[in-house]
């Protein structure tokens, strides 16, 4: 990633719209400089919320709202537009990021203001707009890095880059989780921490259930060891911790009182069962006793209700005479009922025959009269019903008739409304096929419009394929633009250096040939100071007395020949230097002129392609640079982005216009077949609407009667006179049935009772006797049974019978019982049932108590063998858990660091391998920056654990001391180099970690105004080693050397209208 250009409008301390061009600078490490207060960590805070939303600082984080500026209207929308590049060479992608953040605005209508949302929008290297939901996501995807690595690796935040530094080593560990996801660890000692709180709670629960199973353990108060139990239940349900020694005691002497209580329980029980059999014998022998006493009353009692019966029997004999006697009467009163009922009936069919004879005469004269009345009725009848038939088939034919003028009128009425419809239809498809034709002619005048979107398509796709290829050939035009800066920017430092060579040679050979001059000319003088001594002879006269020497003047007499020598090797040394100098700068001039030739070629090359392949009015201006070229590119992209949208929809209104054409041909088809299934639908129609209106002429003519109405009129008549006449007829017909069944009725009559009247006499008879028989059997005259007949009612005979028989068997009952009694007495003798009660009742109390004893033994016995039933598993249950807990627990302890001596955990541990690889970088930088005298170290691994967890804690090793240590007693200017080391080495960590990142660009905000001048030039050189690849390295300061040491300049003022930038250039 690598920001190209930044444009900033009502943003922080940005009020007009201000644009930065990152590329305008000739190298990439560039000084941002203004005074404090500027605008200058706005810029920063303005990439990051381009990209992340947020602005830069995690101490002082900003959004919404707070990023709108103060210098410019409400009316003003704030926003942050970033164009970066990703990748580089034919892989390079361009991307351009506008987020606007949440700010207020003023309404539209009245007073007030108005919050709007924030917005996001990113265009893609291909022209197209990304969905605005996914564009975070796919932002973070892009550059490969959330905001917090961004941050550590890019743009390192004023204050906040010595933090990691000096943090602890819990503060470290939370830092690396994030960048090197060591969260695993964390999550492996959570897991153990949950599983070892989980056995210990299962130790707790077996604790709790042994003091709950303890708790209803029942101690005998005359145990032998009742006072031991007692003490050691009190011990366990008073502890907190289990205690396994109390526990294993008490669990011994519980056994040893449950086998002591089963043998007591086996005593108890045989007396329980003694005394019970004695008490079931003594109630069986009450029971028997209570039955004979029974006997004895059972045989008093019959014996009184014999005594009973006995006085009872003459009124009961009498009572059953009675019934008797009431019985006969209503036999006898019965039987003369019949004798009475067949007298009555004799005489009254004597009286009805007499009646019957003398009206029968009567009868026959008037059945001749009706049956006379009947015949001239059915004649009348008769000739009415031939005139009906007559006239019914007249009407049934001319009703017929005109039935069939009503449907021949429907059917010409239809046939009117359905020849209509047709003929409707018929011109609604002429008009269909009108409308489709024209719009078929509309679609061919719009298709010859559009027959060459084909061609125009692939001329953009030719225009396309063009700007990739001069895209491609700008970016070798840009590569070499900047070989060529830098290559220049090399010579005038090669010639910078050989201009100093050449001066400090002809310096130093200057001194040395005046010191070399001097040095003869006054030669005889320094032979008589190094060779004249007294009583030598003089190497040049041979006297042995120098009287009056050669002096030697005093501005020389510091000048030796030793001195002179090393004078004249350092002059050799410099004039080496020189050459070689003067050889680089050849180099580099030819090197220089080769990239100049190049560039010229290239340029000249591109130009040439420009004007070939680009439209008159996108030529760039002269002379030709690689910027120029670029921006009339992006224009030209963009134009060329609306061409291929204009193409490509042209090319699919094409295809749909055919498409369209062809789907009419079918419809024309379709249309086409309905046409003429229409037009002989409406031919038929005509041809059947004129023989329905000539069938209707046809029959209007053949009528019998001028209406409809009069021909039921005359129906209605006949059938009138036919009904008048039917009932005429049947009522003579009823009439003359009803004398003839009169007649024959009185003659049947006449006959039965002349037949049945010597049978009645006979039955008469037979009654008579009868009677007098039954009242003789009976002995009972009429008088007798008739006033018994009126005193008693017939069922009382049955109640008189029913008491009779319940004497009989109550009689019968006594004397069985008492003679059963006497049976199961025999010679027995009244028994005591009192004192047979008392012995019994003293056995009870007897069984009770042995009960009593049986039953709290037994109690006692299953509650201590339930509580020791219960207690021995749990006792080996918890075994098992402390053995899985004690593991669990080592375990946890070692992991997350609870052991004295080893409080460092397995995630720090971890993360000192990534910790190990970032300081091998850091060092590099630290070295170079301290001159070789300072290194970063981790804690021993050995001492990182003993007190509390310093495993990511940092020491620095000094070379000079050769000793270590702690960071924090740094100064400020090496906390600064260290920190700025640190963070070089994490970024290399991490961009190496992360295959997706390709980062080229570093922001560091601040911390050069600690260093000395010597350590700020070796961090100067670092950076600009770091930047001398393709990293952009951006540097925001106010130290006035670095603008000195660093030539390219974004300088940053600020004055009433808000900040505003400018570039300076080297």
């Amino acid at each position: 990633m690598r920001p190209l250009k930044l444009t900033m409008q009502a943003f922080g301390s940005y009020g007009k719209e201000t644009v930065i061009d990152f590329e305008a600078a000739n190298q990439n490490l560039f000084l941002i400089t203004g005074d404090t207060g500027a605008g200058k960590t706005t810029i920063f805070d303005a990439i990051v919320f381009a990209l992340y939303g947020e602005a830069s600082s995690t101490a002082n984080k900003k959004d919404g709202t707070e990023l709108q500026s103060q210098f410019a209207g409400a009316d003003i929308k704030p926003f942050v537009e970033l164009t970066f590049s990703e990748g580089t060479g034919p892989a390079r992608r361009l991307y351009t990021v506008r987020r606007v953040p949440r700010h207020v605005r003023p309404l539209k209508r009245g007073k007030g203001i108005k919050e709007e949302s924030g917005a996001v929008s990113l265009i893609m290297d291909d022209g197209t707009e990304y969905p605005p939901k996914e564009t975070d996501r796919k932002l973070e995807e892009i550059l490969g890095l959330t905001k917090g690595q961004f941050m550590q690796v890019a743009m390192i935040a004023q204050g906040e880059f010595m933090e990691l530094l000096r943090a602890k080593s819990d503060d470290k560990k939370v830092i690396f989780r994030k960048l090197f996801h060591t969260e695993l660890y964390q999550k492996i000692i959570d897991e153990l921490a949950r599983r070892r709180k989980e056995t210990f709670q299962e130790m707790g629960q077996i604790h709790t259930a042994c003091q709950t199973e303890v708790s209803h353990l029942v101690i005998p108060k005359d145990h032998k060891e009742a006072g031991e139990l007692s003490r050691l239940r009190d011990e366990i349900l008073g502890s907190e911790k289990l205690s396994v020694v109390a526990m294993e005691n008490l669990i011994q002497s519980l056994g040893q009182l449950c086998d002591l209580l089963k043998f007591q329980e086996s005593e108890a029980s045989a007396v329980y069962e003694a005394v019970n059999k004695d008490y079931l014998a003594r109630r069986d022998v009450l029971a028997q006793a209570r039955q004979l006493s029974e006997r004895f009353e059972e045989l008093e009692k019959a014996q009184e209700e014999l005594e009973q019966c006995e006085a009872m029997k003459a009124s009961v004999e009498e009572l059953e005479q009675k019934a008797g006697q009431i019985t006969a009467a209503y036999e006898i009163s019965a039987i003369y009922e019949r004798y009475a009922d067949s007298q009555k009936n004799f005489k009254e069919k004597n009286a009805a025959l007499a009646a019957w004879r003398q009206a029968l005469p009567g009868f026959e004269k008037a059945n001749r009269e009706d049956m006379e009345g009947e015949q001239k009725a059915q004649e009348s009848f008769n000739e009415t019903l031939s005139m009906l038939t007559r006239v019914s088939e007249q009407v049934k034919k001319a009703l017929s008739v005109f039935d069939q003028a009503k449907k021949a009128k429907v059917q010409v009425q239809k046939g009117t409304k359905d020849y209509k419809k047709a003929r409707e239809l018929l011109e609604r498809l002429n008009e269909t096929m009108s409308a489709i034709e024209s719009q078929e002619e509309q679609r061919r005048r719009q298709g010859e419009e559009l027959q060459d979107a084909e061609v125009d398509f692939a001329r953009w796709q030719e225009k396309a394929k063009k700007y990739r290829e001069l895209y491609n050939d700008w970016e070798t035009l840009e590569n070499l633009e900047k070989e060529t800066k830098a290559q220049k920017k090399a010579v005038d430092e090669a010639k910078a250096a050989y201009g100093e060579a050449s001066k400090a040679y002809e310096k130093k050979n200057g001194e040395y040939e005046t010191a070399r001059r001097i040095f003869l000319g006054a030669q005889a003088g320094f032979i008589a100071r190094e060779q004249l001594r007294p009583g030598k002879p003089c190497p040049v006269c041979g006297s042995l007395d120098h009287p009056n020497p050669c002096p030697i003047e005093e501005d020389y007499a510091h000048l030796t020949r030793e001195g002179l020598e090393q004078a004249q090797q350092e002059v050799q040394a410099l004039s080496k230097s020189q050459e070689q100098a003067a050889t680089k700068a050849q180099a580099a001039a030819a090197i220089l002129e080769e990239k100049n030739t190049r560039l010229e070629t290239e340029t000249a090359r591109l130009g040439e392609k420009l004007r070939a392949d680009l439209p008159t009015n996108f030529r760039p201006a002269q002379p030709l640079t690689a910027a120029r070229v670029r921006d009339t590119l992006l224009e030209w992209r963009q134009i060329l982005a609306l061409e291929g949208k204009t193409a490509k929809d042209h090319v699919k209104q094409k295809q749909a216009i055919l498409q369209a054409q062809k789907e009419s041909e079918e419809k024309k088809k379709d249309l086409f077949v309905q046409i003429e299934d229409a037009r002989k639908k409406t031919e038929d129609i005509r041809a059947a609407l004129a023989g329905y209106e000539a069938a209707l002429k046809n029959l209007e003519m053949s009528r019998d009667f001028p209406t409809e109405g009069a021909a039921r009129e005359a129906l209605e008549k006949a059938e009138k006179d036919k009904k008048l006449a039917e009932e005429k007829y049947n009522q003579a017909r009823r009439k003359s049935q009803h004398s003839k069944s009169q007649m024959e009725g009185t003659r049947a009559l006449i006959s039965r009772y002349e037949n049945e009247l010597p049978k009645d006499q006979a039955r008469l008879d037979g009654c008579r006797k009868d009677y007098e028989t039954v009242m003789e059997e009976k002995k009972l005259t009429q008088d007798q049974w008739q006033e018994i007949v009126l005193q008693y009612k017939k069922s009382q005979a049955a109640l008189f019978l029913e008491e009779v028989n319940t004497y009989h068997q109550k009689k019968a009952g006594a004397k069985s019982r008492a003679n059963q009694a006497k049976a199961a007495i025999k010679d027995q003798k009244w028994p005591d049932i009192s004192r047979l009660e008392k012995e019994l009742e003293t056995a009870g109390e007897k069984v009770s108590e042995a009960r009593s004893a049986f039953d709290r033994i037994r109690e006692v016995l299953r509650a201590d063998v339930n509580v020791y039933n219960a207690l021995e598993p749990k006792m080996s249950q918890r075994a098992k858990i402390v053995d899985r807990h004690r593991s669990m627990d080592d375990l946890y302890n070692l992991l997350a660091g609870k052991v004295s001596g080893a409080r460092m955990d397995i995630e720090t541990f971890v993360q000192r391998y990534y910790l190990e690889r970032i300081l091998f970088g850091a060092n590099r930088r630290f070295m170079e920056m301290s001159a070789g005298q300072y290194e970063l170290r981790m804690k021993d691994v050995d001492v990182a654990g003993v007190g509390k967890n310093r495993g990511l804690d940092l020491m620095v090793y000094s070379t000079v001391t050769g000793k270590e240590r702690e960071v924090r007693t740094l100064s400020g200017g090496e906390s600064f180099m260290a920190a700025l080391s640190l963070a070089l080495g994490m970024a290399d960590q991490i961009q190496a970690g992360t295959a997706s990142v390709n980062l080229d660009v570093m922001f560091i905000d601040e911390g050069f105004g600690s260093l000395d001048d010597h350590s700020r030039d070796k961090a100067v050189r670092v950076l600009q080693e770091m930047a001398g690849g393709s990293k952009m390295i951006g540097i925001i300061s106010h130290v006035t050397e670095l603008k000195q040491e660093i030539e390219d300049q974004l300088i940053v003022e600020k004055d009433e209208d808000g900040s505003h930038v400018r570039w300076q250039i080297s």
